[in-house]
């Protein structure tokens, strides 16, 4: 009886610590997000002038009164800069930043992309005192990219698929980010030849305030088309974090 009882005892004990154990596992998951303004960028398969695209592709079309396929990004000669906003109430830990760009007339297969350098501020970059809280001009944050399956093209062409778009992804280690407004610069290099980013089509309904840094000068330069002020789609992922 006395080793009955012991053995009861035994498994008693056993599984109160189980049970212990399994409360002790239950983590919960960190909640993944996703800012994306890219909603847009693709105008539809048929362009204003009725051309239908490739198969398997879109167009990316720039439509009247604009009339530029894209900016110069280029590092050592131009920077552009954008604004986001993290929600009230939200942190995040940024993982990996996203950006759409092309190369005019590049067939090849591995875009010639091959640096990418950001900073965030907490302001606008181009206003005396603003912040920068991330990043440099230094450290190259380039990881890949690949098709967006997007031609860009201006309104009245009725076949040009020389502007394929690109979606490069950045890494963004250690960028934590309250809530609040902030500001992104940047800049890249090709292997060969100029690469451009393709603006937004305007939209009233937003706040654009793209800007361009040109560096011989370090003067700021508001971006505007046909009279309407740009913005550029961006992503970015990651997870969030407790208050």
């Amino acid at each position: 009886m006395k080793a009955r009882f012991f053995l009861c005892l035994m498994t008693a004990a056993a599984l109160v610590f189980s049970c212990k154990s399994d409360d002790e596992e239950i983590v919960p998951h960190p909640e993944a997000f996703t800012y994306s303004a890219v909603t847009g960028m693709s105008t539809g398969n048929s362009s204003v002038a009725g051309t239908a695209a490739p198969a398997g592709y879109s167009w990316s079309e720039v439509k009247a009164p604009q009339s530029t396929w894209g900016l110069n990004g280029t590092m050592g000669d131009r920077m552009l800069t954008d604004d986001f906003q993290v929600p009230s109430g939200e942190k995040w830990n940024v993982q990996n930043l996203y950006f759409y760009s092309y190369q005019t007339g590049f067939s090849g297969t591995t875009f010639p992309v091959s640096e990418f350098y950001f900073e965030i501020y907490s302001s606008d970059p181009s206003v005396a005192g603003a912040v920068k809280i991330y990043g440099d001009t230094t450290t190259n944050r380039y990881i890949s990219s690949e098709e967006t399956k997007w031609y860009r093209i201006l309104q009245g062409q009725t076949d040009n698929t020389s502007r394929k778009i690109y979606k490069m992804k950045i890494n963004s280690p250690d960028l934590n980010l309250a809530s609040g407004n902030y500001w992104i610069k940047w800049g890249s290099k090709t292997s060969s030849g100029s690469h451009f980013y393709p603006q937004f089509p305007h939209d009233a309904s937003k706040v654009n305030n793209a800007q361009q840094f040109v560096v011989a000068s370090s003067t700021w330069v508001n971006l505007d088309d046909g009279g309407q002020r740009v913005s550029f789609p961006f992503e970015i992922s990651g997870t969030k974090l407790p208050n």
